[in-house]
C-alpha cells in the first residue's frame, strides 16, 4: 500500500473507481434499447439477490440490525439506493447530463455542511480549500457553461439527487451505529429494488428490460447484455457499495464524500476507453483539479493527526 494511504482511503478509492464504471456499463445497455430505469432495477435487484445470499450464509447480526436500526435501513434504501437514481434520471428529462451530474455532486458540500452545523465538527481550512478545488474541477469535467436552458423541474430533481447522495454517506457514518456494512448494503438494496419495481409497475418510472437486446458494446466488442449487466451489478454496485460503506466507517462522511468525486474522473476515463468518448483538454484539466483537491483533503487529515493525536472530524 502506498505511503499515506490507509485502509479507509484505499477502500474509498476502490469505491469511487467502481462506481465510476457504472456509467459506461449502463450506457451500453441503454444504447441497446434498455431504459435507464430498467438498468437501475436490474442493478439493484441483482445486487440485492447476491448480498441476500451472502447474508443468509454469514448472518452478521441481521435480525439485531433490523430491530435496532430498522428505520435507518429503510431510509437508506429509500434515499441512498432508490432515491438518488430516480432523482438523477428524472433530472435528465429536463437537463443535460453534465448539469444534472454537477447538481448531484453537490452532495459532498451538503455532507460537509451537515457535519459542521449539526454534528459540530468543523472542517479544517485545508479541507475547505481542497473541496473548493475539487468542485471547480468537477465543473471543468462536466462543462456546464456550454449554453443550456435550466428548467426548474430539472434543478429540483438534481438537488434532490444531491440530498439523496449525501444521505448515503451520512447514514453510513452515524455515531453509535453497529450495523455491519454488508447488512446496510444488502437491506438497503432490497428496499431500493422494491421501490423502483413498484414505481415501474405503477407507471411512474418507464422500465424497459430487453433480454433480446443486441449490440451491447464495451471497448468496441459486442459483449452481450448479460456481461454488461453482470459488470454493472457485481463491480459497480456490490463491490462499490460495500467498499464505500466500509470506507465511510473508517474515514468519515465528509472526507469519504470528497473522495467519491473521483467517480467523475473514472467515469470520463472509462467512457474514453470503453465507449470511445474522448475527453477534452478542459475535462482532463478538471480531472487533475479533482485529484489535487482530494489529495489536499488527504493531506489535511494527516496534518491534523500529526498535530493532535485525538480523532478529527475530517
Amino acid at each position: 500500500m502506498a505511503p499515506g494511504i490507509g485502509p479507509g482511503l484505499a477502500l474509498a478509492l476502490v469505491s469511487a473507481v467502481t462506481f465510476g464504471l457504472s456509467g459506461p456499463f449502463a450506457k451500453a445497455l441503454t444504447d441497446a434499447g434498455w431504459s435507464a430505469n430498467g438498468a437501475v432495477l436490474v442493478r439493484l435487484a441483482g445486487s440485492a439477490a447476491i448480498l441476500l445470499v451472502i447474508l443468509a450464509g454469514v448472518r452478521p447480526g441481521v435480525v439485531a440490525a433490523l430491530r435496532s436500526d430498522g428505520p435507518a435501513l429503510l431510509v437508506y434504501g429509500l434515499l441512498a439506493m432508490a432515491g438518488v437514481q430516480v432523482a438523477f434520471f428524472n433530472a435528465l428529462l429536463y437537463l443535460p447530463v453534465a448539469v444534472a451530474l454537477l447538481l448531484e455532486y453537490t452532495g459532498p458540500i451538503l455532507v460537509i455542511a451537515w457535519v459542521w452545523l449539526v454534528r459540530r465538527q468543523p472542517p479544517t481550512r485545508r479541507t475547505l480549500v481542497g473541496a473548493g478545488i475539487a468542485v471547480l474541477g468537477l465543473t471543468f469535467v462536466v462543462q456546464v457553461w456550454t449554453g443550456v436552458e435550466l428548467r426548474w423541474e430539472g434543478l429540483a430533481w438534481g438537488f434532490a439527487a444531491a440530498v439523496c447522495q449525501a444521505s448515503y454517506f451520512l447514514i453510513a457514518d452515524r455515531a453509535g451505529s453497529r450495523t455491519p456494512p454488508l447488512v446496510l448494503a444488502g437491506v438497503g438494496m432490497s428496499v431500493g429494488a422494491v421501490v423502483v419495481a413498484v414505481l415501474g409497475v405503477a407507471g411512474v418510472l418507464p422500465v424497459v428490460i430487453d433480454p433480446a437486446a443486441t449490440g451491447v458494446f464495451l471497448g468496441g466488442l459486442d459483449v452481450g447484455w448479460p456481461v454488461a449487466a453482470g459488470l454493472l451489478v457485481v463491480v459497480s454496485t456490490v463491490i462499490a457499495y460495500l467498499t464505500g460503506v466500509a470506507a465511510v466507517g473508517r474515514i468519515g462522511a465528509a472526507r469519504g464524500s470528497l473522495v467519491a468525486l473521483l467517480e467523475v474522473v473514472t467515469s470520463a476515463l472509462a467512457s474514453w476507453l470503453l465507449l470511445g468518448q474522448v475527453p477534452t483538454a478542459m475535462q482532463a484539466a478538471g480531472g487533475v483539479l479533482i485529484l489535487a483537491g482530494v489529495a489536499l483533503t488527504t493531506g489535511a487529515r494527516r496534518a491534523a493527526r500529526s498535530a493532535d493525536p485525538t480523532p478529527t472530524a475530517i
